[in-house]
């Protein structure tokens, strides 16, 4: 009959202390040789080599996705600028105005009085559009996205698309055409952007101002525009 391991009573590894050099003995004595639990170099390759590969498929997807959250945040950003000037001219029954300026390398978005400008100062509503972005004219050219259009903006056939003069709104919040201290009819803005991710390429975004006065936002998918 095979020998229990030695416990308390019969046991003379108990009277200095029962330590894993007694349990290894005990083992290889009733069990044969012990083989230490654990993984192998092999293994710990194979599990290596896989997280590498599963990491390498994920990342262009990941830097794909983290790209596409700043381009829409900062264009949310900048649409509801446009929405606070509307607010500002209704509040105010003024006329307000939408400009934008470079300054220290940066692009920004700003409102002020679009009768008596101020300029870009430290008291208007302002944005600084992330580094990545650059306002640039509208696409023209053999693989440009296609320019978006007056119907596309939701103004009628008829109606225009100004892509280049700042934006105006009058005391009634619609976007209409300045001249000499009056804002008369009714006008569609566009503004284009590109944005440079961190990943490479160049992706392409607008920002439509209908005759209405409502905001939207662009993104040129390689094909069309969607939003």
């Amino acid at each position: 009959m095979n020998n229990p391991l030695p416990g308390k009573s019969n046991c003379r590894a108990c009277r200095r202390g029962f330590d894993q050099r007694d349990a290894r003995r005990w083992l290889i004595h009733h069990c044969g040789e012990v083989h230490g639990f654990g993984f192998s170099t092999i293994e710990l390759m194979v599990v290596a080599g896989m997280v590498i590969t599963l990491t390498a498929i994920a990342l262009p997807t990941f830097f794909s996705v983290v790209a596409s959250a700043h381009l829409r945040g900062g264009m949310n950003d900048l649409s509801g600028l446009f929405q606070n000037a509307r607010n500002i001219a209704v509040r105010q029954n003024t006329i307000s105005r939408v400009r934008f300026q470079v300054s220290g390398g940066e692009c920004f978005a700003y409102v002020d009085n679009g009768a008596n400008p101020t300029g870009l100062t430290s008291t208007v509503p302002q944005l600084s559009l992330p580094r990545q972005f650059t306002k640039v004219s509208p696409p023209s050219g053999s693989g440009a996205p296609t320019p978006l259009t007056a119907t596309t903006c939701g103004a009628n056939s008829l109606s225009t698309l100004d892509t280049t003069d700042d934006t105006y709104f009058s005391g009634v919040g619609l976007p209409c055409q300045y001249s000499s201290g009056s804002c008369s009819g009714t006008q569609a803005f566009a503004y284009y952007f590109n944005y440079a991710a961190s990943s490479g390429g160049t992706r392409w975004t607008s920002i439509c101002v209908s005759p209405g006065g409502r905001m939207t936002t662009w993104y040129w998918n390689g094909v069309s525009w969607t939003n």
